[in-house]
């Protein structure tokens, strides 16, 4: 056989390549700290490349070395490895039960090597648990559900089941001898040169993967308010704008609340600003478990926010409106001396046919809102008529 097909040889660079996707791995997770599967990317593939190493100098080191503490990296490493793109997909693999799993055929592999020695069986064993590990990830990517990125999980999927093919002609031909009249050499080196080639596309698929999170991250970032975590300015006029053409498209109904903290300046004067900050962001928690799915909520600035109701009439919109008010209302805000609470007023309006743009809404909810006020605070008004809301 040719030096550069020799098994050996192939190993040797499989091994290297291992090592370089560690270290491309590893690197990644240093700048995506926050990103759980990464760090199992790259604790996984470091421990199966030193696992691998191990198991390369099989015939040149200690049994026990090549054999056992081999698979102790091996193993777990492709678990932790393969459960990590399992998280990214979407889903939640149990720890617990893959270092179970490993644990029994670690066992298994040290009987089979120091006790009843029967190699065929070893090697079964070893492959039983790569087949396990990517058929279950294979499954996971190819049924992942996320937003963006579908295709790189299905390109991972189509990959790992091209991994799971390779192993099992690697067993079929190493274990029970079926090499379909080809060289008995040549199942486990197609296994190691699909390795080879898959390896580092896997790679480059999870560094694409991380590159499109991280980039939905900084979009969402920049749409949203960083205290409250409600949408900012920016984004209010992005979806107003949609919705705007939708209602005069289609004729469907769209509403507009001002909502106003009562008295936050004095509130904040008083308790601090810390306090003042912890105010908003309870409000805004409060506000948002009081509307609906497709409702966008908005800081619009200070102590003002903004809520837009696609698909609702103003009759709706107060609704709405009054169950936010007294959500707000019934909300409590700790501090280091007491228990606090705030409350809101609220203007509404919604878009006619006479209205030729969303400012012009805007105008009249605020105008409600400046009622609201005047009238007492606490309580909702519709631009146009009172309906007032009741006294807390």
């Amino acid at each position: 056989m040719s030096p550069i097909l020799d098994i050996r040889t192939l190993v040797l660079i499989y091994v290297g390549v291992c090592i370089g996707q560690a270290v491309v791995l590893v690197y990644l997770w240093s700048v995506q700290r926050n990103y759980p599967p990464a760090k199992d990317w790259a604790i996984g593939s470091l421990m199966f490349a030193i696992g691998l190493f191990l198991f390369a100098l099989r015939n040149q080191a200690p049994v026990i070395l090549t054999e056992i503490v081999s698979n102790l990296f091996l193993l777990p490493g492709l678990m932790l490895f393969n459960f990590g793109i399992v998280k990214a997909s979407g889903r939640k693999p149990s720890l617990g039960l893959g270092l179970a799993f490993c644990t029994l055929a670690i066992g298994t592999l040290a009987w089979f090597t120091f006790g009843s020695k029967n190699y065929p069986a070893a090697v079964l064993t070893q492959n039983l648990v790569f087949l396990t590990l990517d058929l279950y990830t294979a499954y996971a990517c190819l049924q992942a559900k996320t937003t963006k990125g579908n295709h790189t999980f299905r390109i991972l999927g189509f990959l790992f089941i091209v991994l799971v093919l390779a192993c099992s002609w690697r067993v079929a031909g190493g274990v029970f001898d079926l090499t379909f009249s080809f060289s008995p050499t040549l199942p486990r080196l197609f296994w190691i040169a699909t390795s080879l080639i898959s390896f580092p596309m896997i790679t480059v698929l999870l560094t694409l993967h991380t590159s499109q999170r991280l980039q939905e991250e900084i979009h969402a970032q920049a749409r949203h308010d960083t205290l409250t975590d409600a949408y900012n300015r920016r984004a209010f006029t992005e979806f107003a704008d949609k919705e705007w053409s939708r209602s005069v498209r289609h004729g469907y109904p769209l509403s507009i609340l001002s909502v106003d903290i009562d008295h936050f300046k004095e509130f904040n004067d008083q308790h601090g600003h810390q306090t003042g900050d912890d105010a908003l962001v309870q409000v805004s928690k409060s506000a948002q478990t009081s509307l609906r799915s497709n409702d966008i909520w908005c800081r619009y600035g200070g102590e003002e926010f903004i809520a837009l109701l696609p698909n609702t009439t103003i009759d709706q919109a107060m609704v709405v409106a009054e169950r936010l008010r007294q959500s707000v209302e019934s909300t409590t805000i700790s501090s280091s001396s007491d228990t606090l609470r705030v409350s809101v007023s609220i203007g509404v309006a919604e878009r006619s046919s006479n209205h030729s743009s969303l400012s012009e809404v805007l105008a009249i909810s605020d105008a409600a809102l400046y009622k609201a006020k005047a009238a007492g605070r606490n309580r909702v008004v519709a631009g146009g008529r009172e309906e007032q809301g009741r006294l807390g």
